[in-house]
């Protein structure tokens, strides 16, 4: 199966691939300028039709808005810093000059790792020919790749020769625009130049939802029909529309269909919102957002996503489990905090509910009022973007090492160490508690030493973190022998 760039880029977020590209703004006389800002859009979109997982530019630039660097300016370090929060393994860096009436383009592959530069990549021509330049640089940084390009150069130029100088130079100048109504305008100003430019199409779509107009967003997304190279990118966007103007159940359905096509974390995650929104139990939220974490176990959102899902659905020992991961990933989210002190509250513990929610009101005044649960409020997070969940390389460095003392742990259960074992698995626990591995371990050493409540804990923990019918059936027995017959009631009543 040749698959688009959008869906290859999905299928590796599923795979918990991250060897993506990114294509940065190349220098220019002006900085960036409308021909920077037109490569920097439709570079990574030509890299896509060809079948590469490029990062578009709208999510390079959610990226720097994270990480504080400036959108019209960056470094060659910055760029590293941009390509590995988003998990992306090459960079394409470069400068176009202009004389007269012809422009150079030049550009480099950066490899993130390494920090080596390739031999530049050079095409030049008239100004006029900027989008089919733009093309035939993205088919040799494609054959430079270690999967190369799917369909042919000359499709690619034909691509890029059916739309109009004109509507080219619209797209570059709405999206250096810095005030959104002039970006906007712009952009609406290339769509009407050529009905069938999908890039700007897509980075209009974009800045309407960003602002809060899902109506306009929804009906131009519409015309980006499934033989679009796009077309996944679209209905990703159109969901967020959907979600946007209530329309929960439709909202569903595009999110069901795209995990179908590759379960990607973010389309399981604002599937498991519109279902929340529905009030349906049929698949539960919370089982779609757990597979979305065990694809992007750093992403903070999710984790706060399934704490609230398990809150709304009554289980709130679980909630504090994956609320508490939230705060370990981002420590200065007042949300989950107040999220957190409910949970605490629905499991009994007013004490320290108070202290988490006054840690809360602290850092947002705004929560002040919120002490008691109100699961009626829409704290569930819609993500805007696929792309936005990479994992970043510290959590990844802190699960490659949890891991390893996993590892050792069940070498020394096996050879009977079982108070080795604990403390490698500890250990392991401490590092990546939200990975079940460590967690069922943990309870087979406690089965051994006849430790029933601390088997019974690393049972429930392992099933927070992995929905599996064995270790729920093993748990159910556990609690009917130790007398527990009405939470084992419960846990066996969970579909």
């Amino acid at each position: 199966m040749i698959l688009t760039g959008a869906v290859a880029l999905a299928a590796a977020l599923a795979a918990g691939e991250t060897g993506a590209l990114v294509v940065m703004p190349p220098d220019g006389p002006e900085g960036a300028g409308w021909v920077g800002a037109a490569v920097a859009e439709l570079m990574p979109r030509a890299l896509q039709r060809l079948g590469v997982p490029a990062v578009s530019r709208s999510d390079r630039l959610r990226a720097q808005e994270v990480l504080g660097v400036p959108a019209f300016t960056t470094t060659r370090a910055t760029s590293i810093r941009v390509a590995e929060s988003l998990g992306a393994s090459r960079l394409v860096v470069g400068s176009w000059q202009q004389r007269e009436r012809d422009v150079t383009l030049s550009v480099r592959l950066l490899d993130v790792s390494r920090g080596t530069l390739s031999l530049p990549l050079v095409a030049a021509g008239p100004i006029e020919s900027l989008s089919t330049l733009v093309n035939s640089l993205a088919w040799d940084v494609a054959l430079a790749g270690p999967r190369g390009p799917t369909g042919t150069r000359e499709g690619l130029i034909l691509a890029a020769q059916a739309v109009p100088f004109e509507a080219v130079r619209a797209l570059g100048e709405g999206l250096a625009a810095r005030e959104p109504a002039a970006r906007a305008a712009a952009l609406r100003r290339a769509l009407a130049l050529h009905p069938g430019f999908d890039e700007a199409g897509l980075a209009l779509a974009r800045q309407l939802v960003d602002a809060g107009e899902f109506g306009e967003a929804f009906r131009i997304l519409g015309r980006i029909a499934a033989p679009s190279p796009f077309a996944r990118d679209a209905r990703f966007l159109e969901g967020v529309a959907l979600l946007g103007v209530g329309r929960y159940r439709e909202a569903a359905a595009v999110y069901a269909a795209l995990a179908g096509d590759a379960p990607a974390p973010a389309a399981l995650s604002n599937r498991a919102v519109a279902l929340l929104r529905l009030g349906s139990t049929e698949p539960r939220a919370s089982a779609l957002l757990r597979e979305a974490v065990e694809l992007a176990p750093a992403s903070a959102d999710l984790a706060f996503n399934l704490g609230w899902a398990l809150l709304v659905e009554g289980d709130a020992e679980a909630a504090q489990f994956w609320l508490r991961g939230a705060l370990h990933r981002e420590g200065q989210d007042a949300h989950a905090r107040l999220l957190l002190s409910w949970a605490l509250r629905r499991a009994g513990r007013a004490e320290e509910a108070d202290v988490q929610w006054q840690a809360a009101s602290a850092g947002n005044a705004s929560l002040g009022p919120l002490r008691e649960p109100n699961l009626s409020r829409r704290f569930e997070r819609i993500l805007a973007s696929e792309r936005a969940l990479v994992v970043d390389p510290e959590g990844r460095s802190e699960a490659e090492q949890a891991a390893t003392h996993a590892s050792r742990g069940e070498k020394l259960l096996n050879r009977g160490d079982a108070a080795g074992a604990v403390s490698e698995l500890s250990r392991a626990a401490l590092l990546d508690p939200y990975a079940a591995r460590p967690h069922l371990l943990l309870a087979r050493v406690y089965r051994t030493r006849g430790e029933r409540d601390k088997w019974a804990s690393e049972l429930r923990m392992a099933l927070w973190c992995r929905d599996d019918p064995a270790v729920r059936r093993e748990l159910v027995e556990l609690l009917r022998a130790t007398g527990h017959g009405e939470e084992a009631d419960r846990v066996g009543a969970v579909p």
